[in-house]
């Protein structure tokens, strides 16, 4: 359940990152390239660790926050 919320949140912050965080943006979402990469990374990365999927869901997610402020 931790590691289905954890990806749900990371989800939640590439949306809002690609759509630059508009509120009309169009609620469907938009697998970015690296996106779909990093995924790939962490589950190669990580396995079935969980704590691992977790921890590196949280570091992308933090990633992310920092891009959209630099903008």
């Amino acid at each position: 359940m931790t590691a289905d919320a954890a990806d749900s949140d990371v989800v939640a912050a590439s949306y809002l990152d690609q759509v630059h965080y508009a509120t009309n943006a169009t609620a469907w979402m938009i697998n970015s390239p690296d996106q779909v990469a990093w995924v790939g990374v962490r589950d190669r990365t990580c396995g079935d660790g969980l704590a691992c999927r977790v921890r590196m869901t949280r570091e992308r997610i933090h990633v992310i926050q920092r891009r959209s402020v630099r903008r």
